[in-house]
């Protein structure tokens, strides 16, 4: 990988580097398989009443309308490893703003249309806040990624950017409880 000296990263960027690297290397018919089944496990956990707790609860409201950020965040995962590979074999994807808007794109509009799904399932509700939690998700993967392909990517850059990346979905989440 041309992402810099693992040597000079800490134990979390050399794993995530690994498991990107690995993610990069799934030929992109099997990477596009990867892309359709965990959409098709998004839309049948949304066909599906949400379990609630036995009487209203902010703190359920906000863990439910959370879970929507590492879901729709593994979703762009997935369509990176499709829509941004790598121009040579063990490089790190290119990160160029149409394919990089085309996987936002593709993870939003896919939001937009679990949410339709959602409000035509009984026991679901939907929100457009909703979608902005996917996007906190996915913007944060998408962030993540790009960063651990900078050759200046340490340590204490990976935590502050994932401890930003969870404040972003967490109030993202928030918001969406508040609806």
């Amino acid at each position: 990988m041309t992402a810099g000296d693992p040597a000079a990263c800490g134990p979390a960027t050399r794993a995530l580097r690994a498991a990107g690297s690995f993610l990069l290397r799934v030929p992109a018919a099997l990477a596009g398989l990867l892309v359709l089944g965990w959409a098709g496990l998004i839309w049948a956990l949304s066909a599906h009443a949400a379990p609630t707790p036995v009487g209203p609860s902010w703190v359920w409201e906000l863990v439910s309308n959370l879970a929507h950020a590492p879901l729709f965040g593994i979703l762009g995962l997935f369509l990176t490893a499709v829509c941004l590979r790598p121009v040579k074999p063990g490089a790190w994807p290119p990160f160029r703003s149409t394919r990089v808007g085309l996987v936002l794109a593709l993870v939003v509009g896919y939001g937009a249309l679990d949410e339709w799904h959602q409000s035509r399932t009984p026991g679901r509700d939907s929100s457009p806040f909703d979608v902005l939690t996917d996007l906190a998700g996915v913007g944060s993967v998408l962030w993540i990624i790009s960063y651990l392909g900078r050759r200046d990517a340490r340590e204490g850059g990976l935590w502050l950017r994932l401890g930003l990346c969870v404040l972003a979905c967490v109030l993202a989440a928030a918001l969406a409880s508040l609806d």
